[in-house]
């Protein structure tokens, strides 16, 4: 199933990454990701202020257990469990989030392209998708 948002097919887990889109973008990439038969999991970061309250939200938005030391490869191994055919996250107000805490925004991103790159090393499709701050242009995405 390639996303007609940006022309990539989620079952490539060669693709793997972290993707820019824009605003209006999530409603067609959620439709493209149940198509596809990808876990889904839409994570809104709005009032979100360090990365406990995200690595909290993204276990409850998968209907997770939260980490219990607030560990990104706790909940990296959780997703891990539960992929399935593979994963899609796709946040919600990841530039409020960055305004609001930029270190932890900064960790955030970094892990969950970590977290991508596992998964790209596993061959199993994990792709982030959120809204970057304007003047963050570089592509996440891993080159395979």
């Amino acid at each position: 199933m390639t996303t007609r948002v940006l022309g990539i097919d989620l079952h490539d887990a060669g693709r793997d990454g972290v993707y820019r889109v824009d605003p209006d973008d999530p409603v067609t990439l959620v439709g493209d990701a149940q198509r596809a038969g990808l876990a889904l999991a839409r994570i809104d970061l709005a009032d979100c202020r360090n990365e406990a309250a995200v690595l909290e939200r993204i276990a409850e938005q998968a209907g997770l257990p939260p980490p219990a030391s607030g560990s990104w490869a706790q909940l990296d191994a959780a997703l891990r469990a539960d992929e399935g055919a593979g994963r899609v996250l796709l946040f919600d107000h990841a530039v409020t989030f960055c305004r609001a805490a930029p270190e932890a925004y900064t960790a955030c991103r970094r892990a969950l392209e970590d977290m991508a790159r596992a998964g790209h090393a596993r061959g199993v499709p994990f792709f982030v998708f959120m809204e970057f701050p304007d003047n963050e242009t570089r592509d996440a995405a891993i080159d395979a």
